[in-house]
């Protein structure tokens, strides 16, 4: 009677462990791909740095720093990674740019360029720059351009870095901001 049981349980407890399985996959996909550099770089590293310039160290500089400021900012490596992986994006650029109609939304730009990771729209996001809500209305299209191009053109020691954007996709963005 005992065997017969255990053979019961094992029966039922394989598909709940290929589920546990499963699940846990998921939920750490999940996990990697919420992550933001950009905001684990606003809340931790500028904190601490002021929000010291991504230009003013190398990318292999980088590299060495960001093992160090893990273990500083008790980060984790996930964390670490998506740091890296910001610096890289503002660093290194893209290899090309991307002008087709769908790279041209100012959200999605938004969200690729992590611009929430130092800034604001309504209410969600960094603390290290500037609200974006009303810059476009407040400023003018032309500063934004400007700034966007040249980060440091009004204020040398912005922290801002200089974003790979295309004319096209900063255009898109301040599309994105006038309306919001």
């Amino acid at each position: 009677m005992n065997k017969l049981s255990n053979r019961s349980v094992m029966k039922c407890a394989r598909p709940m462990i290929a589920l546990i399985a499963l699940l846990s996959v998921s939920i750490v996909n999940a996990e990697k791909s919420t992550i933001n550099g950009a905001e684990v770089f606003n809340n931790n590293c500028a904190r601490c740095h002021n929000a010291r310039a991504l230009d003013e160290f190398s990318l292999s500089e980088w590299s060495v720093i960001m093992p160090h400021m893990r273990e500083r900012a008790h980060l984790t490596g996930k964390e670490t990674e998506a740091v890296m992986d910001f610096i890289r994006l503002v660093k290194n650029g893209d290899s090309k740019a991307d002008t087709t109609q769908s790279s041209l939304d100012g959200q999605a730009l938004y969200q690729k360029y992590s611009c929430q990771g130092c800034h604001s729209v309504n209410g969600n996001g960094g603390t290290v720059g500037p609200a974006l809500d009303s810059v476009i209305a407040d400023k003018g299209e032309s500063f934004f351009l400007k700034k966007l191009k040249d980060p440091q053109f009004n204020n040398p020691s912005s922290p801002m870095p200089r974003m790979p954007l295309s004319d096209d996709e900063i255009k898109a963005l301040a599309e994105f901001l006038s309306t919001n």
